[in-house]
């Protein structure tokens, strides 16, 4: 019978276990740069299509929600209500009423409720904290993503609040023997900063990120005409810093974009330094302000209409040296729009459009009939909110 033989090798030489061990090595060394090459496919997501890894970190956080055909998944149930303003904190939904300041958790719980008797309900916002206030009333609620922080009192019928990084409120009000004044509280409620006009109408304010200056924008008479300014004041003084005049128009909301001041005006956009110089402008160039949203992360987005009236209608973002990124034409009346990071959301009575700062579109949704507000998120979803219930698009 034939022998089959086995080469057991040369215990001499090299064994055949330790050319095993080079096999594995080697595997190993395969395993790794498969890694690496991984690890730079998603960096180049990240930093050439983040989009698209939002669209996959979406798709993660939300496996387990309940969607529509449409990718729209519902949160909120409420009940109607006329002039009912929104935000959303974190995964909650603040609206508030003529009669109620609500919050709401994404598992429907209601985290919070009151009943008020406002003139007109507003809300705002810096991400982590919401101002509910009554327009022409004197109270205003501070909310986070689990409930209220606390409820103020003005001794002024309230214009406008603004709310900034740090969680400093700014309240406009008018107050007896005086045109107006701003009145600056902390994230503990505190008055950290009070200035009172008796010549010129405070319109509204805003306060830098870090709390250390705050603009308001003044409006009052030059040379026989009305002219608005922003004029800023540091902190610890009344006196003012700077004042920088703005070249015609009525100015209807202030913010900041980048490191600058940016005034909302019916005839264009006015960056403002810190120093009070006017560092950039943006002229509108005819077209009529329908919105403005100064919620992007280092940008401003306008909707401009060609006419007075109608659905013929411009969406441009703007960096803050006033130059355009991008400019879009749109058609159909712009019921809402919001920004989030990268990202702007608009809502048209037709379809909702997500863009990019570059108004590349991301997502479209046609089947948005029951929405009348858009609430944009920094990850690319977007909540639609109805009179009677809110639905968290995710593209």
């Amino acid at each position: 019978m034939d022998r089959m033989e086995f080469h057991q090798g040369n215990p001499q030489e090299e064994a055949p276990k330790r050319i095993a061990k080079k096999d594995g090595r080697i595997r190993w060394k395969y395993l790794a740069i498969s890694a690496v090459v991984i690890l730079a496919v998603v960096a180049c997501a990240v930093l050439w299509d983040s989009t698209a890894f939002d669209g996959l970190r979406r798709s993660v956080i939300y496996a387990q929600a309940k969607k529509d055909e449409n990718g729209c998944a519902l949160l909120y149930n409420y009940a109607a209500e006329k002039d009912q303003s929104c935000t959303y904190l974190e995964g909650s939904l603040v609206l508030a009423s003529q009669y109620h300041v609500t919050m709401l958790s994404e598992s429907g719980q209601e985290l919070y409720h009151a009943d008020v008797k406002f003139h007109k309900s507003a809300v705002t916002d810096n991400g982590t904290l919401a101002a509910a206030y009554d327009i022409g009333g004197r109270e205003i609620y501070l909310l986070n993503a689990k409930g209220l922080v606390r409820k103020l009192e003005t001794d002024g019928e309230i214009l406008s609040c603004s709310l900034n990084a740090r969680g400093d409120l700014a309240v406009t009000a008018g107050k007896k023997g005086y045109k107006a004044a701003v009145s600056v509280y902390d994230n503990k409620g505190e008055l950290r900063f009070e200035f009172k006009s008796s010549d010129r109408f405070l319109m509204t304010a805003a306060v830098q990120k870090d709390g250390s200056q705050m603009a308001a924008v003044t409006m009052g008479e030059t040379e026989g005409s009305f002219a608005s300014s922003v004029v800023l004041y540091r902190m610890d003084s009344t006196e003012p810093q700077a004042n920088c005049q703005l070249p015609g128009g009525a100015v209807y909301d202030i913010g900041t974009v980048g490191g600058s001041y940016c005034a909302v005006a019916e005839n264009g956009l006015f960056f403002v330094g810190k120093d009070g110089t006017l560092k950039a402008s943006f002229d509108f160039e005819g077209g009529f302000l329908r919105r403005c949203t100064l919620h992007g992360d280092g940008y401003a987005a306008v909707v401009l209409g060609r006419y007075k009236s109608g659905g013929e209608t411009r969406l441009v973002t703007v960096s803050e040296n006033g130059e355009l990124i991008a400019q879009t034409e749109m058609n159909g009346d712009v019921l809402s729009i919001d920004a989030a990071g990268k990202y702007v959301a608009v809502l048209r009575s037709d379809a909702l459009t997500i863009y990019d700062r570059k108004l590349n579109v991301c997502a479209q949704l046609e089947d948005v009939s029951f929405a009348r507000d858009v609430l944009m998120r920094e990850d690319g979803s977007a909540l639609l909110v109805g009179a009677e219930a809110a639905s968290l698009y995710l593209p």
